[in-house]
Parts: structure tokens; sequence; C-alpha cells
């Protein structure tokens, strides 16, 4: 279900953020897709469209009546050809004519006809994006089965700070990727509330150095994006991470093992799912220092302490009906250690995963990795690589299958 020789219709609409839709087709492409490209006329007052058609080596139409007069039906033939309708940036006025059945332009027209759900990567002002018309008109669509994406946070075009920039473009190909992997698992997890720690801890030694590891926080936050794809309410507890924290759902930030054991043990009563992702110190230095402690090149040693295991105090105190997915590093005899560990802490499922094999591992795309469950007669593979967004989906296609019994 990837991208690859798939064809993707985007539309793009007279968003300020137009302009991050050119990296958009490229990206597009190189993920394998075959790409076209549609415009709104304010969109073409940004950008030319003489832009996307060199970048995607097709004629892009910018109103209904582009080709009529060489007979072309352009709304009807671009609906039928696309595997995909992506609209990138997408503004509340396009937002309204799609929920009302409008046809005041083509990617309206071609939203009529299409009849797969479309994905919505909306971009505009916080104000306008909190205004009850452009709410009731996103609702509308998600009720239609559309899939609306969420949008960045930052400094937006007009100076101010806030939430509605156009969510960046790798994040924007990483939803498609998974939705699309998810579609056709009927995984139905409305309403189930789930808590995910992702990411690592820094643990203070003096107030400029600290004890860390090298968790780049990818795959807890592709689960995050799956578990929201699949319906679920997604309340995420960060560490730090390579990369920033995408929107879309709830985020609590920490910084050590002491905040992520208040945090997950402090919500995990009012969670359906927990997820524990997160690499958390085993050891935390035994002494703080104010300021940079001083003569530290004479220390001989540096003593630790041990720090509770969080994942074991979440498998001792879960409710009956909880799911808890655990995940293991493993380097050595993975799966049997982790199985071992599965059964110590009250797993439901367990992720093993083995960082430091071939080109896989800390801040890339790709794990060595296996999902080891508790249901009947669920497999036990041996670690194979895997691309982090697949992974996610197989976590959540499990947890999905527990919870169906």
């Amino acid at each position: 279900m990837s991208l690859k020789d798939k064809n993707v219709l985007l539309g793009v609409t007279g968003s300020i953020s137009a302009y991050k839709a050119c990296d958009l087709v490229q990206r597009l492409k190189d993920e394998g897709a075959n790409v076209r490209v549609i415009m709104t006329a304010s969109a073409a007052k940004l950008i030319h469209p003489n832009t996307f058609a060199a970048l995607t080596g097709r004629r892009v139409p910018v109103d209904g009546w582009s080709g009529v007069e060489s007979g072309a039906m352009d709304h009807i033939d671009l609906a039928r050809w696309a595997d995909v309708y992506l609209l990138a940036p997408c503004t509340a006025h396009t937002v309204g004519e799609f929920a009302h059945g409008l046809t005041g332009s083509l990617l309206s027209l071609v939203y009529l006809v299409y009849e797969r759900n479309a994905y919505i990567a909306p971009a505009m002002n916080s104000v306008m994006l909190d205004a009850p018309a452009v709410k009731r008109n996103l609702a509308a669509l998600q009720a239609k089965g559309d899939i609306v994406l969420p949008t960045g946070e930052g400094i937006l075009a007009c100076g101010e700070v806030g939430y509605g920039k156009l969510l960046d473009v790798a994040h924007i190909i990483a939803y498609l990727n998974t939705h699309r992997a998810l579609t056709g698992k009927h995984i139905a997890l409305a309403g189930k509330r789930v808590l995910i720690s992702l990411g690592h801890t820094r643990e203070k030694w003096d107030d400029v150095r600290f004890i860390s590891n090298r968790s780049s926080g990818k795959t807890g936050l592709a689960l995050a994006r799956a578990f929201t794809l699949a319906g679920a309410d997604v309340h995420v507890v960060a560490g730090h991470t390579d990369e920033p924290v995408t929107p879309g759902f709830a985020v609590t930030h920490v910084e050590t093992s002491a905040g992520f054991h208040k945090e997950m043990l402090g919500r995990q009563a009012a969670s359906d799912i927990i997820v524990m992702a997160a690499a958390i110190a085993d050891f935390v230095p035994a002494q703080t220092h104010t300021g940079k402690r001083k003569g530290s090149k004479s220390l001989d040693k540096i003593e630790l302490q041990p720090f509770p295991n969080i994942l074991l105090e979440l498998g001792k105190r879960k409710a009956k009906g909880q799911i808890l997915v655990g995940f293991a590093l493993e380097t050595v005899d993975a799966v049997a250690q982790a199985a071992g560990k599965m059964s110590e802490r009250h797993c439901d499922v367990m992720v093993v995963n083995n960082p430091l094999a071939g080109a896989t591992g800390f801040g890339k795309s790709i794990v060595q990795a296996t999902v080891l469950s508790a249901r009947k007669n669920a497999a036990k593979p041996m670690l194979q690589d895997w691309d982090k967004d697949q992974l996610a989906n197989t976590v959540v296609t499990e947890v999905a299958a527990l919870l169906a019994g």
C-alpha cells in the first residue's frame, strides 16, 4: 500500500504555503508516485502553473474550462486517474466548497466525482482554523471519511505565532503512507485512549552536562501517527527527539526518567492502551551539582543509582482489559530475551529491536525488529528490517486484534 507506482493528484489552493507544494511534488516522486497537479486560480497568482508542469512533466489545469476546446473533461478524467487525491495546502474556502458540494473550482469539481476519500492538509491562520464554520466543515469532511491532516505550529505568514501552518512535507508523506498501510485492515480504535512515551531522557549531572542515549523518537512518532489515523485519542509523553513532535495529538514534554515516571503512572488509569516506546535511563547520577562542577577531569568515577523500571511498574498496575505495549532493545538472542521481559512485565505486545544491526537503528528510518504478542497463535518471527512506519502499523494491527479478542 505504499505510494510506489500510484497516481497522486495534488490539488494546490491559494494559501501562501503553496510554495511548499513544489517540494511535496518532488517528495512524492521520490516515493515512486506518478504525480499530476491541479490548481485554483488563486494558487496560480502565487505560483505559476508552469512550475508544476516542469516538475511533473504534465499539463497543469487551473479551471474547469481547461482543455474543453479539445473535448477534454478534466474533472472526470483526473478523478478516475487518481489513486490518491491530496489537497495541500487546502484553504478555508476550498474546505467549504467540498463540505457543501459547491463547484467553484476544478478542484471541487474533481472532488465531487472522486469516489475515494481525499486527504486534506489545511493551511490558514489560527483564528480562521478555529472559526466555527471552518470547524464544522472540516468535521463534515471527516464524517464523510476524508482524512484531515493536522497543522503545524510556529510563525505564521502574518507574523503571528500559532497553529495552522501547512504540515511539514515529510510528515504529509508519512501520514499518507501510514494511512494507506492501515486501510483495508478494518482497524477501529475510535474512542480508545492511547498513552505513548517516546524519545530519550537527559539525566542531569551538573547544569551543563548530562547522561543520555541515542534514541531518536522516530518509532514513537510513527506509532502516534498510526494510532491517531486508526481513530484513537492519543496523548504523547515526549522526551528529547531528533525531530519536532508531529502535531495531531496532545503532547506533554518531559526531561528526565523521573518526569516519565510521574506522567506515565499518573495517566495510566485513564488510558486503554499504553505504549512504552521511550528510551529511559536505567541509571541516573547519584548526586547532581549546581553550575559546572569543578575538577571533573580529576574524577576517576561518577556514582550512579538504578532508576525504577517504569514498564515493570505499569505491568504490575495494569487494569483488566488494558493493553500494554513494551519495547526491548536486545543485541544477543533478541527474541528469547524479549519474550522473557514480556512475561515479567505483563506486556500484551513486545517490540524487540537491535539498533546496532547493519544500516538500521538510531536516527534512521529502518530498524531491525519483530513484534511479539500474547494473542493465541501469534507468530514469533525472527528479527527483520522494517520501515518504522510499517513497524508502527503492525503494532496497531496487533493491538486491534487483541482488543477484538
